[in-house]
């Protein structure tokens, strides 16, 4: 056969290249990496198969806001804020000098009028005093009493006493202030803390009160508490904001309500912890439903 009929063979730059076996070090990394990712996603798919988790959650507790019931001038503040109270110790006294005269003036007037109805009932019998004038003494009777009565409280408002035990918060008042009504002095923050959880609703199926729930505080690092579902809200969020949604209106967009569910810390986790449970502070919550 003529050397003009054979193949030519390719020249060397276009040889195939056979792919070089891959190192058996890189090839075991390679297949440790893919087992430690593959745990990794069944504990994780493990763990949503046995639990609700949730990161719209917070501490709360019951807060009690502090305003004078008479207007007056501050006489002394007895708390600083993060002072520890007791329920019916002072927190604010209010000059009582004014309210001191308005009570001796009730009890003066209370007397006199109180006397008058007693002498017209007396005389109202031997028809001295006509029937009109004793239903006027009566009147003026009751009317002093309550004005009396009235002066009482006034006077006992001048000092105000902690409703409960707890920490003071958010004190705005100082000696010497002029205070009214509904005006906020501070505040007193009562202990027993707990936990309101925000589920979607599409996870509360399978969440109910009992439940072991493990609570992680975003200000605590490293710790777990440990608590249980107290109860589920009667209704969303959304039902009981001020402006709640009304979808008959026809601009309609369906959003994933959410359900408040109230978790109760066990009393051995939080023990130590009890002073930096403060309300306000995030959590994740995580229910263990099956």
């Amino acid at each position: 056969m003529n050397d003009e009929n054979k193949t030519p063979a390719p020249p060397p730059h276009q040889m195939p290249v056979k792919p070089s076996p891959m190192d058996p070090r890189k090839r075991k990394a390679l297949l440790i990496v893919g087992a430690i990712c593959a745990i990794f996603v069944l504990r994780y798919a493990v763990y949503r198969f046995f639990h609700e988790t949730t990161d719209n959650a917070y501490i709360t507790g019951h807060i009690h806001y502090i305003a004078p019931q008479v207007t007056g001038i501050v006489k002394t503040v007895a708390v600083e804020n993060n002072a520890r109270v007791k329920a019916g110790e002072l927190l604010v006294q209010i000059d009582p000098e004014p309210f001191d005269a308005q009570l001796a003036d009730a009890i003066a007037k209370n007397e006199r009028a109180q006397g008058d109805y007693q002498r017209a009932q007396g005389l109202a019998s031997t028809r001295v005093v006509s029937v009109q004038d004793l239903a006027h003494a009566k009147d003026d009777a009751n009317s002093a009493s309550a004005q009396l009565r009235m002066a009482e409280l006034n006077r006992k408002y001048t000092t105000i006493v902690s409703p409960v035990d707890g920490v003071i918060g958010g004190r705005n008042v100082e000696a010497g202030n002029t205070v009214m009504p509904s005006i906020n002095l501070l505040a007193v923050v009562e202990g027993n803390p707990w936990v309101e959880a925000n589920f979607k609703e599409t996870q509360v199926a399978h969440i109910h009160p009992g439940q072991k729930v493990s609570l992680t505080v975003d200000a605590i690092p490293g710790k777990t508490f440990e608590g249980v579902v107290a109860s589920i809200a009667p209704a969303s969020g959304r039902q009981f904001a001020l402006l709640p949604a009304d979808n008959a209106t026809g601009n309609f967009t369906k959003i994933v309500q959410r359900l408040p569910v109230r978790i109760e810390f066990t009393k051995d986790s939080v023990q130590g912890y009890e002073e930096r449970l403060a309300p306000g502070l995030s959590v994740i919550a995580s229910v263990r439903i099956r």
